[in-house]
């Protein structure tokens, strides 16, 4: 059994608006992707018109003392490189260390916890063992080399 109500003009007016709203909703959508789209193509376009670069890689740099063909060569002067990259390592480690020490330091001055003279000591220590670190990784990459 069905039942048919008859709507008024200004309901049926109503509903179909409401009705109206989702398309257009849609329309404008289906407008926005199509102009994302054509921007896209525009940006890229150029990209595939363009001609390649034709130009060479360079030459691969060879170990030091190391001949072509010689790998056992090339292994030892890369393991070389490698310790003075980990003192080099190890010395930034130190220069942060030294210098984390010296904020904490200043902020116990600053907090009353600590005199000017703790705060100086601890500056004119950290830089004799920061250059004491250097001097001896230094010697330690001449020993390697």
């Amino acid at each position: 059994m069905k039942l048919l109500i008859q709507l008024s003009d200004a309901a049926s007016a109503a509903h179909r608006r409401a009705a109206e709203v989702p398309a257009l909703r849609l329309r404008r959508r289906a407008k926005a992707a199509i102009h994302i789209t054509l921007l896209g193509l525009a940006v890229l376009a150029p990209v595939f018109v363009m001609e390649p670069a034709l130009a060479e890689l360079p030459t691969a740099v060879a170990a030091d003392g190391a001949a072509s063909g010689d790998y056992i060569e090339i292994g030892k002067q890369y393991f070389k490189n490698g310790l003075i990259v980990l003192g080099l390592i190890i010395a930034t480690l130190g220069f942060i260390a030294v210098a984390a020490g010296g904020i904490a330091k200043f902020n116990e001055y600053r907090m009353g916890r600590a005199e000017l003279g703790d705060l100086g000591v601890l500056a004119v220590v950290g830089a004799v063992v920061l250059v004491l670190m250097v001097y001896l990784l230094n010697e330690a990459a001449v020993i390697i080399d």
